[in-house]
């Protein structure tokens, strides 16, 4: 059974982590995805080089997909949403990060 803790959690989404199978729920908007931790840091790492690389065209349309692990579904974004899930992933891996410094000074 999932203990779920909280790594980011805001009106636009939550990012979650069991404490047991280890496993992620990202949740945003109206799209929740459940990744295991190597699928988590690949789906972190695209997400910030596509806002990385991206050239602003100040537009508020949803015009850039993000595959998912089922070919038949994509995530659909605008600049702002993708600013706004980068950021969401970047505070969750430091947090993340963070808690793996903290249990090497427990053991």
């Amino acid at each position: 059974m999932c203990n779920y803790k909280t790594l980011w959690f805001d009106d636009a989404g939550a990012v979650l982590q069991c404490s047991n199978c280890k496993c992620f729920q990202i949740s945003f908007g109206t799209t929740m995805l459940t990744l295991d931790e190597k699928n988590f840091s690949i789906f972190t790492e695209m997400i910030n080089y596509r806002f990385t690389t991206l050239r602003p065209l100040g537009m508020e349309k949803k015009y850039i997909v993000l595959p998912t692990l089922c070919p038949a579904i994509n995530v659909i974004l605008s600049e702002q949403e993708l600013q706004m899930l980068n950021n969401m992933l970047q505070y969750a891996d430091n947090e993340i990060r963070s808690m793996q410094l903290f249990g090497l000074f427990r053991e």
